[in-house]
């Protein structure tokens, strides 16, 4: 499931925050979000094996951004679960 992300970590600003990056990420995290299995620390942690970032690796501009994915992707999908949307 969390393959959807590989191709938006591939290009190299994925992790500056860039408007263009965040629509990607977006659009990779609506292929998944949906799904009742999706948890996205989870997904964190198959980010931080695409990219060979450590588990205690907490400092790193890579890691922050994770973390920061991973935060964004709670809330999306915290929001799904509590207004009973779904996918149609």
């Amino acid at each position: 499931m969390y393959e959807a992300f590989d191709s938006f970590m591939e290009i190299d600003t994925w992790h500056t925050q860039h408007p263009n990056d965040e629509e990607r990420f977006f659009r990779a995290l609506d292929l998944v979000v949906w799904s009742p299995d999706f948890n996205a620390d989870s997904m964190a942690d198959h980010m931080r094996a695409n990219k060979n970032v450590l588990p205690d690796d907490f400092d790193s501009g890579f890691a922050r951004a994770i973390d920061r994915y991973r935060d964004k992707a709670w809330a999306v999908k915290d929001f799904i679960t509590y207004t009973n949307l779904h996918k149609d």
